[in-house]
């Protein structure tokens, strides 16, 4: 049985046997099958039941009956039929959203280990992009911190390793929070 083969057999095998087979898609269509015929055969039985109870209570007049007397008396009859009709039909549709419910499970349950393999090859593609731009990233910012120019002066025609100056209070200026009385991070 191909569609059981990721099951648990223990599981598998705690089933009563006669339903075993019903795990197998081929065998569950059939059986299903049968279930909606047997339905609508009850829903045609159901239905002419009905059809003939309603012709024989409707027509049984009792003498003073108002207009719709015998209706009524009928109608609480009718209903039980009624439901049965309606519970065929139910229990047809049921067999059948049954057979397509375990169809689409079976073919999710199969494409799983392909979706999962996929979606883990593009996590690990999308990862190797991000590694290798931040790769890259690093090594732009390494290659600019440490090449210098050989005369040793900053772009802004500055020395590389500029002494600290006075600011217009007398205080000493290394940066420029230290012109702003606070401290960097």
């Amino acid at each position: 049985m191909p569609e059981i083969e990721h099951m648990n057999q223990e599981i598998v095998n705690r089933a009563p046997a006669e339903f075993r087979p019903l795990l197998n898609l081929d065998h569950l269509t059939a059986w299903t099958l049968d279930r909606q015929r047997e339905h609508y055969e009850d829903h045609g039985t159901y239905e002419a039941a009905r059809a003939m109870f309603q012709a024989v209570l409707r027509s049984q007049e009792v003498k003073g009956d108002g207009k719709w007397s015998a209706r009524r008396r009928a109608r609480k009859v009718e209903k039980h039929l009624t439901r049965l009709v309606k519970a065929s039909q139910d229990a047809a549709k049921a067999s059948e959203g049954l057979r397509l419910a375990y169809a689409d499970h079976v073919r999710t349950v199969a494409a799983l280990p392909d979706q999962r393999a996929a979606k883990a090859k593009a996590k690990a593609d999308r990862r190797g992009r991000v590694n290798d731009f931040a790769a890259k990233s690093l090594n732009k910012t390494v290659s600019a911190m440490i090449a210098r120019p050989e005369n040793d002066e900053e772009p802004s025609g500055e020395p590389a390793d500029q002494s600290a100056g006075k600011g217009s209070d007398g205080r000493t200026v290394r940066g420029v929070n230290d012109l702003f009385d606070r401290k960097g991070a």
